[in-house]
């Protein structure tokens, strides 16, 4: 958090990849990128598209590199 209160901004590199992580499910999906971006402007939230993607896209994901 900031002297503020406010959370503190996330580090660009972490939400270059969970873009990227977000394009790859909708690509496995049949969607391309232009259509991601028309859902989340016509207000569809991330949490609801990877809710109806179901537990085969969205769980048991991990960060390369972890281990």
């Amino acid at each position: 958090m900031n002297n503020i209160g406010q959370p503190a901004e996330p580090k660009p590199e972490l939400v270059e990849c969970a873009i990227v992580e977000l394009l790859g499910i909708a690509h496995r999906q049949g969607i391309t990128p232009d259509d991601f971006i028309q859902l989340l402007d016509s207000g569809m939230q991330i949490s609801d598209f990877l809710a109806a993607m179901g537990p085969s896209e969205n769980g048991n994901r991990t960060v390369e590199g972890d281990s």
